[in-house]
């Protein structure tokens, strides 16, 4: 069954983030997973494991950058039955 994860990797530097947060989001686009970017984070859905490995991915990706310090948080929707990123935002859009 599919979960829904919502992911946000943080560097901790000074300045530009953007090369950092799009590392990060490239390891997102290479996993296959379906995906969102948004202002605060990136929506993932997939398998628990394949999900899992996304937001690992992408938090190496940004301290292979060079950044001494990165914070991810990762939220896991995991119902019984299955998530879907569809089913979640229904009525939303």
């Amino acid at each position: 069954m599919s979960v829904v994860a919502e992911l946000s990797v943080t560097p901790m530097v000074e300045g530009e983030m953007r090369p950092y947060v799009d590392a990060a989001v490239d390891e997102v686009k290479r996993s296959g997973l379906k995906y969102e970017v948004d202002a605060m984070g990136t929506t993932i859905e997939g398998e628990f494991d394949q999900v899992i490995d996304a937001a690992k991915r992408a938090h190496q990706a940004v301290r292979r950058k060079g950044v001494h310090r990165v914070i991810t948080e990762l939220r896991i929707d995991d119902k019984e039955d299955g998530a879907t990123m569809s089913e979640e935002l229904e009525g939303y859009r």
